[in-house]
Protein backbone atom coordinates (compact mmCIF):
# COMPACT_ATOMS: atom_id res chain seq x y z
CA UNK A 1 0.00 0.00 0.00
CA UNK A 2 1.37 3.40 -0.88
CA UNK A 3 0.83 6.30 1.47
CA UNK A 4 1.99 9.85 2.13
CA UNK A 5 4.04 11.25 4.97
CA UNK A 6 3.46 14.47 6.90
CA UNK A 7 6.37 15.99 8.82
CA UNK A 8 5.68 17.51 12.24
CA UNK A 9 8.65 18.76 14.26
CA UNK A 10 10.50 15.83 15.79
CA UNK A 11 8.21 13.16 14.36
CA UNK A 12 6.67 12.07 11.07
CA UNK A 13 3.03 11.05 10.64
CA UNK A 14 2.16 8.27 8.20
CA UNK A 15 -1.45 8.30 6.96
CA UNK A 16 -2.76 5.14 5.31
CA UNK A 17 -6.03 3.29 4.76
CA UNK A 18 -7.14 -0.13 5.94
CA UNK A 19 -10.32 -2.13 5.47
CA UNK A 20 -13.17 -1.76 7.91
CA UNK A 21 -12.52 -5.24 9.35
CA UNK A 22 -8.83 -4.49 9.94
CA UNK A 23 -9.64 -1.10 11.51
CA UNK A 24 -11.96 -2.79 14.03
CA UNK A 25 -9.00 -4.75 15.43
CA UNK A 26 -6.59 -1.78 15.66
CA UNK A 27 -6.01 0.26 18.82
CA UNK A 28 -4.09 3.46 19.50
CA UNK A 29 -0.58 2.65 20.66
CA UNK A 30 -0.27 -0.50 18.53
CA UNK A 31 2.84 -0.68 16.39
CA UNK A 32 3.13 -1.03 12.61
CA UNK A 33 6.17 -1.43 10.36
CA UNK A 34 6.90 1.23 7.76
CA UNK A 35 9.03 0.19 4.78
CA UNK A 36 10.82 2.87 2.78
CA UNK A 37 11.85 2.13 -0.80
CA UNK A 38 15.47 1.00 -0.92
CA UNK A 39 15.65 0.05 2.76
CA UNK A 40 15.34 -3.56 3.93
CA UNK A 41 14.84 -2.73 7.60
CA UNK A 42 11.41 -1.45 8.61
CA UNK A 43 10.85 1.59 10.82
CA UNK A 44 8.50 1.04 13.76
CA UNK A 45 5.64 3.49 14.11
CA UNK A 46 2.85 3.74 16.72
CA UNK A 47 -0.80 4.26 15.86
CA UNK A 48 -2.00 7.63 17.12
CA UNK A 49 -5.40 8.02 15.44
CA UNK A 50 -8.14 6.01 13.74
CA UNK A 51 -10.74 7.85 11.70
CA UNK A 52 -14.27 7.01 12.85
CA UNK A 53 -15.61 7.50 9.32
CA UNK A 54 -15.78 4.60 6.85
CA UNK A 55 -15.70 5.42 3.14
CA UNK A 56 -19.08 4.15 1.83
CA UNK A 57 -17.59 3.16 -1.54
CA UNK A 58 -14.42 1.33 -0.52
CA UNK A 59 -15.36 0.40 3.09
CA UNK A 60 -11.89 1.66 4.11
CA UNK A 61 -10.91 4.03 6.90
CA UNK A 62 -7.84 6.22 7.44
CA UNK A 63 -5.29 5.48 10.15
CA UNK A 64 -2.41 7.67 11.33
CA UNK A 65 0.84 6.31 12.73
CA UNK A 66 3.69 8.35 14.20
CA UNK A 67 7.41 7.75 13.72
CA UNK A 68 9.29 9.38 16.60
CA UNK A 69 12.68 10.81 15.82
CA UNK A 70 12.63 12.43 12.41
CA UNK A 71 16.32 11.58 11.93
CA UNK A 72 15.41 7.94 11.06
CA UNK A 73 12.14 8.75 9.29
CA UNK A 74 11.75 9.14 5.54
CA UNK A 75 11.30 12.57 4.01
CA UNK A 76 7.78 14.07 4.12
CA UNK A 77 5.88 13.20 0.95
CA UNK A 78 7.84 9.97 0.37
CA UNK A 79 5.98 6.82 -0.66
CA UNK A 80 6.17 3.94 1.81
CA UNK A 81 4.59 0.53 2.47
CA UNK A 82 2.93 -0.12 5.82
CA UNK A 83 2.73 -3.60 7.35
CA UNK A 84 -0.22 -3.82 9.74
CA UNK A 85 -0.31 -7.00 11.85
CA UNK A 86 -3.82 -8.45 11.96
CA UNK A 87 -4.65 -11.47 14.05
CA UNK A 88 -2.26 -14.05 15.29
CA UNK A 89 0.07 -15.96 13.01
CA UNK A 90 -0.99 -19.42 11.96
CA UNK A 91 0.76 -21.96 9.77
CA UNK A 92 -0.45 -22.22 6.21
CA UNK A 93 0.45 -23.79 2.89
CA UNK A 94 -0.02 -22.12 -0.51
CA UNK A 95 -1.20 -24.17 -3.51
CA UNK A 96 -2.04 -23.11 -7.06
CA UNK A 97 -5.57 -21.72 -7.23
CA UNK A 98 -6.32 -24.27 -9.99
CA UNK A 99 -5.84 -27.06 -7.41
CA UNK A 100 -8.74 -25.89 -5.23
CA UNK A 101 -12.22 -27.25 -5.91
CA UNK A 102 -15.14 -25.49 -4.24
CA UNK A 103 -18.30 -27.47 -3.72
CA UNK A 104 -21.36 -27.84 -1.50
CA UNK A 105 -19.42 -30.17 0.82
CA UNK A 106 -16.61 -27.66 1.27
CA UNK A 107 -13.30 -26.84 -0.36
CA UNK A 108 -11.14 -29.73 -1.48
CA UNK A 109 -7.93 -30.59 -3.27
CA UNK A 110 -6.75 -33.86 -4.78
CA UNK A 111 -3.68 -35.21 -3.01
CA UNK A 112 -1.53 -37.55 -5.11
CA UNK A 113 -0.27 -40.53 -3.11
CA UNK A 114 0.86 -44.10 -3.77
CA UNK A 115 -1.60 -46.82 -2.73
CA UNK A 116 -0.75 -50.11 -1.02
CA UNK A 117 0.43 -51.50 -4.40
CA UNK A 118 2.68 -48.45 -5.06
CA UNK A 119 0.35 -47.13 -7.77
CA UNK A 120 -0.11 -43.36 -7.76
CA UNK A 121 -3.71 -42.36 -7.07
CA UNK A 122 -5.67 -39.17 -6.48
CA UNK A 123 -7.50 -38.77 -3.18
CA UNK A 124 -9.94 -35.95 -2.41
CA UNK A 125 -9.12 -34.07 0.76
CA UNK A 126 -11.26 -31.41 2.47
CA UNK A 127 -9.27 -28.29 3.28
CA UNK A 128 -9.80 -24.92 4.91
CA UNK A 129 -8.85 -22.29 2.34
CA UNK A 130 -7.99 -18.67 2.98
CA UNK A 131 -6.87 -15.64 1.03
CA UNK A 132 -5.57 -15.66 -2.53
CA UNK A 133 -2.01 -14.48 -3.07
CA UNK A 134 -1.58 -13.89 -6.79
CA UNK A 135 -2.20 -17.23 -8.49
CA UNK A 136 -2.01 -19.20 -5.25
CA UNK A 137 -4.51 -19.79 -2.46
CA UNK A 138 -3.62 -20.18 1.21
CA UNK A 139 -4.63 -23.49 2.83
CA UNK A 140 -4.94 -23.18 6.63
CA UNK A 141 -5.88 -26.78 7.43
CA UNK A 142 -6.14 -30.15 5.70
CA UNK A 143 -2.71 -30.34 4.03
CA UNK A 144 0.80 -30.97 5.28
CA UNK A 145 4.00 -29.54 3.87
CA UNK A 146 5.51 -31.51 0.98
CA UNK A 147 2.28 -33.26 0.01
CA UNK A 148 1.72 -33.31 -3.76
CA UNK A 149 -1.57 -31.88 -5.00
CA UNK A 150 -3.04 -31.98 -8.48
CA UNK A 151 -3.04 -28.54 -10.10
CA UNK A 152 -3.41 -28.83 -13.86
CA UNK A 153 -6.15 -31.23 -14.90
CA UNK A 154 -7.50 -31.66 -11.38
CA UNK A 155 -11.05 -30.96 -12.58
CA UNK A 156 -10.97 -34.37 -14.32
CA UNK A 157 -10.07 -36.29 -11.18
CA UNK A 158 -12.27 -38.56 -9.08
CA UNK A 159 -11.51 -40.40 -5.85
CA UNK A 160 -9.03 -43.25 -6.30
CA UNK A 161 -8.28 -42.70 -9.98
CA UNK A 162 -4.78 -43.71 -11.17
CA UNK A 163 -2.59 -40.81 -12.22
CA UNK A 164 0.85 -40.33 -13.72
CA UNK A 165 2.74 -37.14 -12.93
CA UNK A 166 4.47 -35.43 -15.83
CA UNK A 167 6.76 -32.42 -15.57
CA UNK A 168 8.50 -31.52 -12.31
CA UNK A 169 7.80 -34.15 -9.65
CA UNK A 170 7.66 -31.68 -6.75
CA UNK A 171 5.24 -29.27 -8.38
CA UNK A 172 2.85 -31.76 -9.98
CA UNK A 173 2.17 -29.13 -12.64
CA UNK A 174 0.55 -31.45 -15.12
CA UNK A 175 -1.28 -34.70 -14.61
CA UNK A 176 -1.94 -37.37 -17.15
CA UNK A 177 -4.96 -39.35 -16.10
CA UNK A 178 -5.11 -43.08 -16.40
CA UNK A 179 -8.84 -43.62 -16.12
CA UNK A 180 -8.62 -46.96 -14.44
CA UNK A 181 -9.45 -48.02 -10.90
CA UNK A 182 -7.11 -51.01 -10.79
Amino acid sequence: MLTTLQGVGDAVHVDFTVTQQVAASLREGASVDVFVAGQATPITARLVALDARIDPTTRNTTVRARINGSDRAPDPGASVRVHVPVGSSRPAIAVPVSALRKGPGGDQVFVIQPDEHSKTRAHARLVESGAMLGDEVVIHAGLSANEVVAASGSFKLREGVLVAITGEQGKANQLTLLMSRR
